[in-house]
């Protein structure tokens, strides 16, 4: 019985939405056809006073997309777009402070058949800070699903 418990626990904190920042994942299509491409968003929105730290942060954690493989899709490049600087004991840093969006370019594969559809999966992995702390790494699932036509 405890373990059990200790299973619905841990399933309960891993579908817990995210504290420090709101995350929305969309596309630019619903559907398209075998062998197109298409853009993955995921629009990302810290929350007042909150900061994640962008691409080449030295000796933190950026915020990342992780894609999970999914069958008859092709991954191709992430986009960041711009990000603040933040200077922190007399270092600049890399900073998101303002809402962004993230877009990752997939591949609908040629043997897909029209009326199908394709799951793409993943996680965005980041660490928040405000002026005071960092808090502990997390993680929030997004997920897309495109027809084929």
């Amino acid at each position: 019985m405890t373990l059990l418990r200790v299973a619905f626990l841990i399933a309960l904190l891993q579908a817990a939405p995210p504290k420090h920042l709101t995350v929305l994942p969309t596309a630019s299509a619903s559907s398209a056809a075998a062998g197109s491409q298409v853009s993955l968003y995921v629009d990302v929105v810290p929350n007042p006073g909150i900061h994640v730290y962008a691409p080449g942060a030295k000796d933190f954690l950026p915020i990342a997309l992780k894609i999970s493989p999914a069958t008859g899709v092709t991954v191709g490049t992430l986009t960041y777009p711009k990000s603040q600087t933040l200077v922190f004991e007399g270092q600049k840093v890399p900073v998101f402070d303002r809402p962004f969006r993230l877009t990752q370019r997939v591949t609908l594969g040629r043997s897909l058949k029209a009326g199908e559809t394709v799951t793409v999966a993943g996680t965005i992995d980041y660490q928040a800070c405000n002026d005071q702390v960092c808090f502990i790494p997390a993680s929030a699932p997004v997920r897309w699903t495109i027809g084929v036509n």
